[in-house]
Formats: structure tokens, C-alpha cells, sequence
């Protein structure tokens, strides 16, 4: 079997950096009480009730499902255990990798714009997160091939509402162009919340690790930089694009703007 371009590019390192490094196995944004402290226990709760939140949505009467964008797969080992024929879908190695360690079932090492699943075979297809990566037509057009009648497709990610908020605006499907394509689709809302506020809470723990971790860089270069501050202030130049780049995106961490300029929604689609 030849090779798919999945296969040849994509890696993620940033999965890498959350799973061996914070010891993260999910990777999406969670759903936070008002008074949840930011810790790593509380983020884990957090994730934990935004995994449930879909779990519990999905319709009765759902058999087969395909997670798009499975992560390390504990979404999936969690659908298993509510008795669901689950399969996971990636183009990343290293998913593909965390998820045979914990499921032996089928996983699909594509984009999912480039999967060519068999026709009505499953009654539910999730997105958690992964909504944003594919074309906005493939995501309706994919989902309709792979769904049995009256299958459904759930869709839990963040859209933009603002399109002037600089580099806010950069990820994330137009709102409005999404619901415009599900509906000339031919898709149905059967069930929407707004999660924005739950989910934004998610920014102010990843802004406090992204301090502590150039609070501890600070730390561990200070010798360093007081013995050879010519050499420090070299290497900082060399590495100055990547310097400029961290800086710029910032922003993405900032939860009040977030929410000023995107929505994050659960929309639940029945294919009419």
C-alpha cells in the first residue's frame, strides 16, 4: 500500500510536549466550574468533563463511531468501555503510535479530507477539535459519505466571529460560513451550546504554564549568561526569529480576547 502524504508529514510535536513532558493524555480544552483553581488536577478534571459532556450527547441508539482526530485515543478507550464499536482517525505518527498502545481496533492514518471510508458505516462521527484543520465543505461532505440514514455528526471547536482581531483570527472556521455550509449540506441542528465561557478558563492555565516554563529557562541560564554574556546575547540573536514568533503568539493565551473574537460551540448535526 502506497504511502499517503499523512504518512509522510505530519508529526506533532506539540502532542510529544503535552503527553511525555506535562503528562497530559488529552490534549483538547476543558470545561471549568467558576471557582476550579488552575492546577494540573483541576485541568485534568476540566478535560475529563468535556470528554463526559460528549460522551453523554451522543444520540440513542449510536453504535458504530469514528473519532476525527482521536489524540492519544483516551476519548476512544473511554467510548469502548460505554460499549461503542469505536475506530480513530489521525494523519499524525504519533497518535497513531499512543493510540495502538491502548485500543486494538481499527485506526485510520489519514486526513480525514482524504479518507475514503466505507459508505454508511457509522451512525456517529466526532470532532473534537479537529473540525478547524479540515476545508469546511469536506467536513459535510466526508461526514455524509461515512454516515448510516440519520446518522450524526457531532462538532465541539472554536469559531471565529471576529475577523480583524490580527493573528485571534487566524485559526478557527468562520462561524457564519460554517452553519451557511452545514445547512446548504443538507445538515439539521438537533442540539448547540455555547461553551465559550467553560472553556476559556482552559488559556489562563496555559498562559501559567507558559510562565513557569520561561521562569525555569530564566533560572537555569542565569549562570550562563553572567559568565558568558557575549556568547548568551549571540545565541539569542541567532535564535531571534523563534523568539519574535513566541512573543507574537501571546496573544493566543489571552482568554478575554479569545472570547471576545471567537465562539466555542457544540453543535450536534443530523444529515437530513
Amino acid at each position: 500500500m502506497a504511502e499517503s502524504r499523512s504518512e509522510k508529514a505530519s508529526n506533532d510535536t506539540a502532542l510529544r510536549f503535552y503527553r511525555d513532558v506535562l503528562g497530559l493524555e488529552r490534549l483538547h480544552y476543558g470545561i471549568w466550574n467558576d471557582d476550579d483553581e488552575l492546577t494540573f488536577e483541576a485541568l485534568k478534571e476540566a478535560q475529563e468533563r468535556y470528554e463526559n459532556f460528549l460522551l453523554d450527547s451522543i444520540p440513542e441508539g449510536s453504535t458504530r463511531i469514528l473519532d476525527v482526530g482521536c489524540g492519544t485515543g483516551e476519548m476512544c478507550v473511554n467510548l469502548q468501555k460505554r460499549g461503542y464499536e469505536v475506530e480513530g482517525l489521525s494523519p499524525d505518527r504519533n497518535q497513531k503510535r499512543y493510540f495502538a498502545e491502548k485500543l486494538k481496533v481499527p485506526f485510520h492514518h489519514y486526513r480525514f479530507e482524504e479518507f475514503e471510508p466505507e459508505a454508511g458505516k457509522y451512525d456517529c462521527i466526532i470532532m473534537s477539535e479537529s473540525c478547524q484543520y479540515i476545508p469546511v465543505d469536506r467536513v459535510f461532505e466526508n461526514a455524509a459519505l461515512a454516515l448510516k440514514p440519520g446518522g450524526h455528526l457531532m462538532v465541539c471547536d472554536y469559531f471565529v466571529v471576529d475577523h480583524d482581531a490580527g493573528i485571534l483570527s487566524k485559526s478557527g472556521h468562520c462561524r457564519e460560513t460554517f452553519l451557511k455550509t452545514a445547512e446548504e449540506k443538507g445538515y439539521q441542528i438537533v442540539e448547540q451550546r455555547d461553551i465559550t465561557r467553560e472553556a476559556a478558563k482552559t488559556l489562563d492555565m496555559g498562559k501559567l504554564i507558559a510562565d513557569r516554563i520561561l521562569m525555569a529557562a530564566d533560572m537555569f541560564t542565569e549562570r550562563f549568561r553572567e559568565k558568558h554574556s557575549v556568547c548568551f546575547k549571540f545565541v539569542k540573536w541567532l535564535g531571534r526569529k523563534k523568539i519574535k514568533k513566541m512573543e507574537d503568539q501571546l496573544p493566543l493565551l489571552d482568554s478575554k480576547r479569545f472570547s471576545e473574537v471567537k465562539r466555542y460551540e457544540f453543535y450536534l448535526f443530523e444529515k437530513a
